[in-house]
């Protein structure tokens, strides 16, 4: 019977010479697999068979020759299953594990070249584009960041893989979280982006109705000191006001620069969205300790107790 196969390529440039000879080591190279489970892995595709998926994912244009290079740094491979409906079944999957994986590590991998090669043991099997529709198809993170998994990196996510299932829920708190973190990273703009960090780490320590910011302020650096972030009560209230300002359609981010002058937005978005990834990792790798301090309300207040609210001074 013939064996299809999902696979969702990153391209990308890769290690430099250098990062090569001093950093840690990408997570395959030649002809390596490393496997995350039976069914799933990460692999360097042949060239070949690179170029053919590229080519099935890319506009054909119009009276345009394309010279294809073959683009991509590895791929992310899962075996289908007899039992699958649609091809878009198992490819919902794959996407999963890739928000996963930019919880390790942020990498600019998204749905641009996703793919089913509907029999990956001939050697030219047919190909089909799997696009999709109303979403980003793209994955933005900072360009000083380094746009790749490594070896620890992808250890780290085997460890994650337990919570493909559909029988192991996430907390619903930690689940909102998660996927406020995915979101953010589907859009350029920063407009977008700080209202969902912001959101996403409300999601995690807001119990209460009232005192919303105070919440915001007193757990977040609370979170912050744990995961030896700096963010001071005037850098969280600063964040606060600005996603309200946004979010209520008040102004754009480049007119609130006397909240935050705009040269530093980004410095505290960065350090707020690490917070948020470093969190939610944590939660889902040490489940029954860290995680559970989110499990609900009364845990959160338990866990992240919150100060008095200082006095606003008399007038």
């Amino acid at each position: 019977m013939p064996q299809g196969c999902y696979v969702v390529l990153h391209i990308g440039t890769g290690p430099s010479h250098a990062e090569v000879k001093s950093g840690p080591p990408l997570v395959v190279t030649g002809t390596n697999r490393f496997p995350l489970s039976e069914e799933i892995r990460i692999e360097r595709l042949d060239e070949q068979l690179a170029k053919r998926i590229q080519t099935a994912c890319e506009p054909p244009h119009y009276k345009i020759d394309n010279f294809l290079h073959d683009r991509h740094l590895y791929a992310f491979l899962r075996r289908a299953s007899e039992a699958e409906a649609t091809k878009y079944e198992g490819m919902g999957e794959l996407h999963s594990l890739i928000a996963l994986s930019r919880l390790v590590r942020p990498t600019s991998v998204g749905d641009r070249y996703s793919a089913f090669i509907l029999d990956s043991g001939l050697e030219d099997s047919a190909i089909y584009a799997i696009q999709y529709k109303g979403i980003s198809p793209d994955v933005f993170v900072n360009k000083t960041q380094r746009d790749w998994l490594s070896v620890q990196d992808g250890e780290e996510l085997r460890k994650l893989m337990p919570w493909l299932s559909k029988t192991k829920p996430m907390h619903d708190r930690v689940r909102r979280a998660y996927w406020n973190h995915d979101y953010a990273m589907r859009t350029a703009y920063l407009d977008m982006r700080l209202p969902l960090v912001v959101s996403g780490l409300e999601a995690l320590i807001n119990v209460r109705k009232n005192d919303n910011k105070w919440q915001f302020q007193d757990r977040v650096q609370q979170l912050g000191k744990h995961f030896g972030i700096g963010l001071t009560h005037d850098d969280l209230s600063k964040a606060y006001d600005l996603r309200s300002k946004i979010v209520h359609a008040e102004s754009f981010l480049y007119g609130l620069g006397a909240i935050l002058p705009e040269n530093q937005h980004n410095s505290l978005y960065d350090k707020l969205e690490c917070l948020l990834r470093m969190t939610v990792r944590t939660c889902l790798l040490d489940e029954n300790n860290f995680g559970n301090f989110f499990r609900d309300d009364h845990d959160v207040e338990a866990r992240w107790l919150l100060g008095s609210k200082p006095k606003k001074p008399k007038k």
